[in-house]
């Protein structure tokens, strides 16, 4: 990202990736260059780049990527707020956003949608108003109005510059948080299953829950499974590969195909409940919300409510698109950060209006959106990316329309629910670098890395890094527990813990191998620059 703040369509100069990497903020993508407007790309994004064989595998690749998880996510919101809100506000909002940002947002192939912490931010905002006796859906509405404001004046002040100033220090904790609360969000999913009633041993009902429980069990192993396969021996490495693309959709289809076997006269299974799917809400409330239904005060605690929501936003949408507009990603029409800022800051207001919920980017599904579209070399390097509007386009769309035929979500278990939240959660934790080296502190010296950034590291500097990392991953656990709707703000004080407390018991060279050496340049085989992965923090994770 420049430093000026500026963002266009003009690809960084010969160079300036180098520069920007060697200046410690690769990880914020190629230059924000000229003011140009996007529209000089109208033929490229609709129909040179857009009618290729790319569009049709990257649309339907995210369209099962992002389903399943928003699935899983909107289920769970409905069991955790009693009927309040579910699936049919998630893949509303997930598909009017995404399509209408695939049409008129200037980096397209960022994926918006309602995540794992937008849920998170939901509760806590539920827990809020009910803390405060506050009319909830004035004040969801409210806090949406106040958190649009501020976000459209982070982005007319081009505030999304300083998103450099975060490192890897921050990133993995706030992907280590994240993950684990997927991972709580699918236990406790089965918890309150098993909470619900006393069945006596022996009964259907006990035996309906076991089942969901070991189906849950046996999904998330098979998704894990196959979404390591791109290191074994099996098969093709096309065969290998498009088996960990689509683990989570494979697995999918194998627990409706076993839970429809299971059903018939062998052991009872517990389905999502699509009595209140389609285009309707989900509590049987009216779409749009008086905003005069609540006091003054009520609207005063919603603009308290909102700063918060903002901090979080900010962070999460600005790692999103940083992460899916580096320049080794080589997305050749600009780099756009201010301008999605003001996008969702648009959504983000008018969604909550009508109780829908909040979206922001995704990850890991905005660079996986971007590698799906992507043309390589021999050596799997990028050599062009198909950047398009109709791939997302097309993919929102499918994702609304099962609100047109409800019927074909009865068919899909719970324990694909539980599964895919609990196998989000770990994959995401597995994709840090704190997960790595949390697995050396238990891993004999002689079998540390000889290559990467641990390579020259002593290993007590190492550990003791991973330590406070871990200490700050609790810090996180315990200020959600405690302070609520307000543990945002615990995560942007981690900056200046990074940059003014840490470097008290780290020299400025560990730091740097620490925060700053996981992406490697060096040639391939033809004298081609580009960069090697040697952190699995940006491989090309399952969703």
């Amino acid at each position: 990202m420049a430093l000026d703040g500026r963002e266009g369509p003009e690809p960084p100069a010969a160079g300036a990736a180098e520069a920007i990497l060697a200046s410690g903020a690769s990880t914020y993508g190629a230059c924000e260059a000229y003011h140009k407007g996007r529209a000089k790309f109208f033929v490229s994004d609709w129909i040179t780049d857009a009618f290729t064989a790319k569009t049709l595998s990257a649309a339907l690749f995210m369209f099962f990527a992002t389903f399943t998880s928003t699935l899983a996510l909107g289920e769970h919101i409905k069991e955790s707020t009693n009927g309040l809100i579910g699936l049919n506000e998630y893949l509303m909002m997930n598909s009017l956003a995404g399509m209408a940002h695939a049409i008129f947002g200037c980096q397209p192939l960022l994926v918006l949608r309602p995540t794992g912490p937008i849920t998170l931010l939901f509760e806590k905002l539920l827990d809020f108003a009910n803390q405060h006796s506050l009319p909830f859906w004035p004040f969801f509405a409210w806090t949406g109005i106040f958190v649009g404001l501020l976000m459209f004046l982070i982005s007319a002040l081009e505030l999304c510059r300083y998103v450099k100033h975060l490192s890897l220090f921050t990133e993995n904790i706030f992907a280590t948080f994240i993950g684990m609360v997927y991972i709580n969000d699918g236990v406790q999913g089965m918890i309150r299953l098993w909470g619900e009633g006393a069945d006596p041993y022996g009964s259907s009902a006990a035996a309906s829950k076991l089942l969901t429980l070991n189906m849950t069990i046996g999904f998330t192993a098979l998704t894990l499974w196959l979404s390591t396969l791109q290191s074994s021996k099996l098969l093709t490495f096309k065969g290998r590969m498009f088996l960990k693309d689509y683990a989570l959709t494979i697995s999918l289809f194998v627990s409706i195909v076993a839970a429809h076997y299971l059903n018939q006269g062998l052991f009872p299974v517990t389905f999502i409940d699509t009595k209140t799917s389609g285009f309707n809400t989900t509590s049987d409330r009216p779409w749009n919300t008086d905003l005069t239904a609540i006091s003054g005060r009520g609207v005063l605690c919603a603009a308290l409510a909102a700063f918060p929501v903002v901090v979080f936003f900010y962070l999460d949408q600005n790692i999103s698109s940083s992460l899916c507009q580096k320049p080794e990603m080589k997305l050749s029409k600009g780099s756009y950060f201010h301008s999605s800022f003001a996008c969702m800051a648009f959504f983000n207001t008018l969604g909550p209006l009508f109780g829908l919920p909040f979206v922001t980017g995704s990850l890991p599904h905005s660079p996986q959106f971007v590698l799906s579209l992507a043309e390589t070399d021999e050596e799997h390097r990028i050599t062009k990316v198909r950047e398009n509007r109709l791939a997302p386009l097309l993919c929102y769309f499918l994702i609304g329309l099962p609100l047109l035929a409800p019927s074909l979500l009865e068919r899909v278990p719970k324990a694909a629910v539980f599964g895919t939240l609990i196998f989000v959660g770990i994959d995401g934790i597995q994709s840090t670098q704190l997960y790595e080296r949390v697995l050396l502190i238990a891993t004999d010296p002689r079998f540390f890395p000889k290559t990467g950034p641990f390579a020259n590291l002593p290993a007590s500097t190492m550990h003791l890094y991973t330590l406070i990392q871990l200490v700050l991953v609790v810090g996180c656990w315990m200020v959600n527990a405690d302070f609520g709707l307000y543990f945002p703000l615990f995560f942007i004080s981690l900056i200046p813990v990074r940059w003014f407390l840490v470097p008290c018991f780290f020299t400025q060279k560990a730091l740097d191998d620490l925060d700053h050496g996981l992406d490697v340049k060096q040639e391939d085989a033809k004298g081609r620059p580009g960069f090697v992965r040697s952190s699995s923090i940006y491989k090309d994770m399952s969703p």
